[in-house]
């Protein structure tokens, strides 16, 4: 089933991993797929990347709908889980193509990046996406990407910060020319976590 989804090599998902304490957290993860083996590289310097260190399962939530997202990043509390799966992170509630729980084990670390080679444990196909091809979602949801990827560097300084910049707007520009309201306010919002985000660091 994996191979269904995921036919394309490199997708977008959300992961749930839970603390010390049992608290789910949720970040969108680019999930690397050969064939045979799922990849995770988070960031060292992420939530998910520790709470993988001390507990490695997680669940792997699959969707093209960018709201579910956005909310990862901006809007957590909004996010609904379905812990009836005794012993493993809990799913995403909502329009999901697809589920998958994971055992990880950590490959390596590579220039800030953890390598994570997921074993598979259980798949689950979800209720779908119901979603028609958008431009403007897929632009919302590549801008939110660019966001994940200056939050993780801005810290080193300006390097490398100028080009994911200039893609993150050239992104919500199209999501303000052809979304609907609702993914335009997104948007706005993600423009204003950046400028708070980028504070006085000169690009």
């Amino acid at each position: 089933m994996i191979s269904k989804f995921l036919r394309f090599g490199y997708h977008e998902s959300i992961a749930v991993t839970l603390d010390e304490e049992s608290v789910p957290h949720a970040a969108p993860m680019g999930v690397e797929y050969d064939g045979s083996n799922l990849i995770l590289r988070p960031y060292e310097s992420s939530k998910t990347y520790v709470n993988l260190l001390s507990r490695p399962l997680l669940s792997l939530n699959f969707t093209q709908d960018a709201r579910y997202f956005f909310k990862a990043i901006f809007k957590r509390e909004e996010i609904s889980y379905d812990f009836s799966v005794f012993g493993v992170p809990p799913v995403i509630v909502g329009d999901f193509d697809l589920y998958v729980w994971g055992r990880t084990k950590l490959l390596g670390l590579v220039s800030g990046r953890a390598v994570f080679l997921v074993t598979v444990e259980k798949i689950h196909e979800g209720p779908g996406s119901k979603l028609a091809l958008s431009r403007a979602n897929n632009a919302l949801l590549e801008a939110l990407i660019y966001y994940t990827k200056i939050a993780a560097l801005v810290d080193e300084g300006s390097r490398g910060l100028a080009e994911y910049l200039n893609l993150l707007r050239t992104n919500l520009n199209l999501v303000r020319r052809l979304g609907s309201p609702e993914l335009v306010g997104m948007a706005e919002i993600i423009e204003g976590k950046l400028n708070e985000l980028l504070g006085d660091v000169l690009i």
